[in-house]
């Protein structure tokens, strides 16, 4: 079962596409491997032959419940628990495994980051590489971004139901209210947005989509009945992002220089269309955005940014502005 690191790769990368039960196929993740070849400077692109030649690799060398559903259009893991025993590991590799790792510690809430890293220990346990050293994974600092505490047994029971595919029957309290409901419900995302953890999916009582505060469940249990992944509501979440909050089109703003070098930076990855000026500023359209998040952003710029449009939420600005000088001042 000789491999080389290109292909042992393309495994790894077509296993970790399976658990996340996006049903890849040939062409998906040719096109998948092109935009990581792209994106991540990885030489790893191949034909959908070589995909469908590593499929069976899979099958034949290490056992792979692997079947196709005719659905989706893809492949997925008929055993959730089945591992891929990597045969060996290069030192970036090891360094991957380490810093995933380490996220998982500083992000994912217990139990999930304990088996993580117990798999991880695992995987490197007979690995040779100097990386290993313990000053430097020590070095390998990842900075904590949740916001709240998650009850580990909850967050166990959602993620195991949202890996087997399984309904919850949930306590769930409502952040606006504070009202307590019992609900039957369809894992089919678990997200962190944030800092904060969420699930979305399906309540079978009010047959709608529904994202739910991981937090804020008073208590989780697993039923004996399973359920299908919508794939319209993960191409939907993909597309508009997990809350479908109403989004303002074509936002435009004027940015003070002194701001201006950090948007630069961030244009790519924030889809912003910028426009500089000969005073240093910059004229910026900013991709559809849920009010909230563009006035808390405009708000917290402290005076370095100017809507031009629309003009209701320059109006709006300017009276929480004018509210926030009112309730501050001396």
């Amino acid at each position: 079962m000789p491999l080389n690191k290109k292909q042992l790769l393309r495994l790894i990368r077509f296993v970790a596409e399976l658990r996340k039960n996006a049903y890849p196929n040939a062409a998906t993740f040719t096109r998948k491997l092109r935009e990581m070849e792209l994106n991540e400077n990885l030489s790893i692109a191949c034909s959908e032959r070589t995909v469908m030649r590593d499929l069976d690799t899979l099958r034949r060398d290490f056992d792979a419940p692997i079947s196709f559903s005719q659905e989706f259009n893809g492949y997925f893991l008929t055993d959730p628990y089945w591992e891929l025993k990597v045969p060996f590991m290069s030192d970036e590799m090891v360094v991957a495994a380490m810093l995933g790792a380490q996220l998982a510690e500083k992000i994912m809430p217990s139990p999930v980051k304990e088996q993580i890293r117990d798999a991880v220990d695992n995987s490197i346990a007979d690995n040779n590489s100097e990386l290993l050293d313990r000053t430097y994974i020590e070095t390998l600092l990842i900075a904590s971004g949740c916001k709240t505490a998650v009850d580990p047994e909850i967050f166990g029971t959602v993620f195991r139901a949202w890996r087997e595919r399984r309904v919850l029957q949930l306590v769930y309290r409502k952040g606006d209210t504070g009202e307590v409901t019992e609900r039957v419900f369809e894992p089919h995302i678990v997200a962190c947005f944030k800092g904060n953890w969420y699930v979305k999916g399906v309540d079978r009582a009010e047959h709608k989509v529904l994202v739910l505060a991981i937090f804020r469940i008073r208590k989780a249990e697993l039923t004996r009945f399973e359920f299908r992944i919508r794939k319209d509501i993960l191409a939907q979440t993909r597309r508009e992002g997990l809350f479908d909050y109403p989004k303002i089109e074509n936002i435009t703003v004027k940015c003070a220089p002194e701001i201006a070098y950090y948007l630069r930076e961030q244009c790519g990855a924030k889809k912003l269309v910028i426009t500089p000026q000969e005073d240093g500023s910059l004229i910026v359209v900013l991709p559809p955005s849920p009010e909230q998040e563009a006035l808390r952003w405009i708000l917290g710029e402290g005076g370095n940014v100017e809507v031009l449009s629309p003009p209701w939420l320059r109006e709006k600005v300017c009276a929480l502005a004018k509210k926030t000088a009112e309730i501050n001042k001396i």
